[in-house]
């Protein structure tokens, strides 16, 4: 691909050969060229030869569990991302492919659970799995798991004419731009979504006017509302008297309430801004925000998770301030409100550059440490949960939000509230943990990350990496007894024998349709979550090593980086072949960069860019160690760097953070 370089980039070269290269480089390219090559074992077994789903010959039928089809989304979001990494560009062709495909086979789909009435639907073709290309009727706790794949797609190819309408249509969705909705998601005058439903076809009103029966996925959840008189755990809504009396209860609350999750929706809207730059998409991120702000400033502290339709807290849930949709009672507690939070913080922190725009997550962390309680091995242990009868779900927390704050100010405070966080029984400071902190990214090596920046756990670079390798070679393993009919995890079980019964003939019609050997757990696990747990592509360990910075809130955040690369001679974002790449030391206005070129006779030009957004702006670059070389000044978003065979070196990087507004803008002309 022939693109020409912008003319004002500062380039230098690095052209000294190294007598050695270090262990981490090799196995970075190592990593690499291993997930280059892995994806073809998902392709050939687990979809169709054009890209599609395995689907049943059943009228209406519909994905076990929530009847969804984000997870399908959700399976390629480490594609672009990987691209972007420096992957084989044929991730990036995949992914387009897969993204298209899916609207496509989704679109014809039909959807038994509407959130608009049935024959205005059907009438309207508004009755299928996806809307006008796109989800109709979800959270954004959902959405924004889907919207992943697409954030990554519009990263890695900008230029790309069919998402880019798609940015500004899927915006139009939120700001009441786009004419088709049959009512508008927003209320710009009080700064509302106008319930906690919303997609491509409006607010899902429809949802919240029927009983509210027992289902196998709220067993590890419990219950929205405890004031329901008879209904003290899920199994009481099998009694459809019970059902009906609750569902009235949930609806009236939830019908026309926002929720403090929705806050992920201002990613999407964001996306919009970053291809056009139009005031009102930046406008309307911050006016929502600022509605959530103005909210928890009086409070007392804790963020409420639900708005009425005038913007009061507390509203239709009869004054509580919580309740609300993916909020503190239900279904998961904090984690999601804490994900909420931290994306619209980003987001504010992208737009405006102003400080302090992830206070709320610190303080609502310190707000839970008030509550928490330790337990015999002496874990500190944060109550996840409230509902009437006070804080509930003890359990060590999630280190992700507060690796983020530390990671928007860098300072030992926030460090310090990370450590304090961690697990005293389970070392993750010092090595690398077996254990997921989320299992859809097969990642959560946030105190190793942290302590490494910090002078602590030398090893981590490799470490990291050899443990990405494995996680490559385990799903690979995991696929091929699968392909061979071993049973697999359930997750949400069917509900009764009549679903029982359906899943034995889905699993004969895949089997004989497709010419599979699939177990019924595997089939049950295929539709429930797709390829989401049988990714071969691994990318925290590379966007830590390479990027200087944390993978994207999982729930819809957008990526946020230190520096990014682009293949300079193939005008292309990534790493170029053969090139490793290591930010050894994060701080507030520098980092460290490690660049090696392992190939023994090819030289190699990168461009590096400050920020996934060019949000941040170089100012200089110095050689180490700094006696043998004055500092380039750069002040921009990009230099050029040439790599001669053979060669590493290592450059101190003097930048100031979040001081350009973010936009798709590339190094190319």
């Amino acid at each position: 691909m022939n693109k020409s370089i912008r003319a004002d980039i500062p380039k230098i070269s690095m052209m000294e050969p190294a007598a050695t290269m270090p262990e981490w480089a090799m196995l970075q390219r190592s990593l690499m060229a291993l997930m280059n090559e892995s994806v073809q074992l998902l392709l050939d077994n687990y979809l169709t030869p054009e890209g599609e789903y395995f689907w049943p010959d059943i009228e209406d039928f519909q994905t076990y569990a929530y009847s969804n089809v984000d997870n399908a989304f959700e399976s390629f979001h480490s594609w672009p991302l990987f691209y972007l990494l420096g992957g084989s560009s044929r991730f990036l062709s995949l992914a387009h492919r897969q993204h298209d495909v899916l609207l496509k086979q989704f679109s014809r789909l039909k959807k038994k659970d509407l959130g608009i009435d049935e024959a205005y639907a059907a009438r309207t073709g508004r009755d299928t799995l996806i809307v006008n290309e796109y989800l109709p009727d979800i959270d954004w706790m959902h959405q924004g798991e889907a919207a992943q794949l697409f954030y990554l797609l519009n990263l890695a190819d900008p230029d790309h004419e069919s998402n880019r309408a798609r940015s500004l249509k899927f915006a139009a969705f939120c700001t009441n731009e786009d004419d088709s909705l049959p009512e508008p998601n927003y209320d710009l005058v009080n700064r509302v979504f106008r319930s906690s439903l919303i997609g491509s076809n409006g607010p899902a009103f429809c949802k919240f006017d029927r009983p509210y029966a027992y289902s196998s996925w709220m067993e590890p959840y419990g219950l929205a509302f405890h004031d329901v008189p008879g209904v003290e755990t899920p199994h009481d809504l099998k009694d459809p008297d019970k059902a009906a009396r609750y569902g009235e209860v949930y609806g009236r609350r939830m019908r026309n309430a926002d929720t403090v999750t929705n806050l992920m929706a201002t990613s999407m809207v964001l996306n919009a801004y970053l291809h056009t730059r139009e005031e009102k998409y930046r406008r309307w991120v911050l006016d929502y925000i600022e509605g959530w702000r103005e909210r928890y400033a009086v409070s007392g502290g804790i963020m409420p998770d639900n708005a009425g339709p005038s913007g009061l807290v507390g509203e239709t849930m009869d004054g509580k301030w919580y309740g609300g949709h993916y909020g503190w009672t239900f279904p998961h507690g904090f984690p999601f409100i804490g994900d909420a939070l931290s994306i619209a913080g980003e987001n504010e922190r992208m737009l405006t550059g102003s400080e302090g725009r992830l206070n709320w997550v610190r303080e609502q962390l310190n707000m839970l440490i008030s509550h928490a309680v330790r337990d015999a091995e002496g874990r500190l242990l944060l109550p996840q949960k409230y509902g009437d009868f006070g804080w509930f779900e003890f359990r060590t927390q999630n280190p992700s939000h507060a690796a983020r704050v530390y990671m928007d100010t860098f300072s030992d405070a926030d460090k310090e509230l990370l450590f304090k966080l961690r697990d005293v029984t389970n070392n993750t400071w010092e090595r690398i943990s077996a254990q997921f902190v989320n299992g859809k990214t097969m990642g959560g090596q946030y105190h190793a990350y942290i302590h490494y920046l910090n002078g602590g756990y030398p090893d981590y670079p490799a470490s990291a990496l050899r443990h990405s390798i494995n996680q490559v070679y385990s799903q690979l393993r995991k696929l091929r007894e699968e392909l061979q009919g071993d049973e697999r995890e359930w997750g949400y079980p069917p509900d009764n024998e009549e679903q029982y019964e359906e899943l034995r003939e889905v699993t004969g019609q895949i089997n004989r349709k497709y010419n599979k050997q699939f177990s019924e757990s595997t089939v049950h696990s295929y539709f429930q979550t797709f390829l989401l747990y049988r990714s071969t592509v691994t990318t925290e360990a590379l966007v830590h090593l390479t990027m200087g910075g944390l993978p994207p809130v999982y729930n819809g955040g957008l990526l946020q980086v230190s520096v990014r690369y682009y293949d300079a001679d193939r005008g292309r974002p990534g790493l170029p072949d053969s090139v490793s790449a290591l930010v050894s030391s994060v701080q507030r206005e520098e980092i460290t960069l490690t660049l090696c070129n392992l190939h023994p006779y090819e030289s190699r030009r990168l461009i590096a860019q400050a920020g996934a957004f060019g949000e941040h702006q170089f100012k200089s670059v110095q050689w180490l160690p700094e006696e043998e070389e004055q500092p380039m000044m750069i002040n921009g978003r990009w230099f050029e760097v040439e790599l001669g065979p053979g060669c590493t070196g290592e450059l101190r990087i003097m930048m100031n953070r979040w001081t350009n507004q973010p936009s798709y803008a590339t190094p190319f002309q």
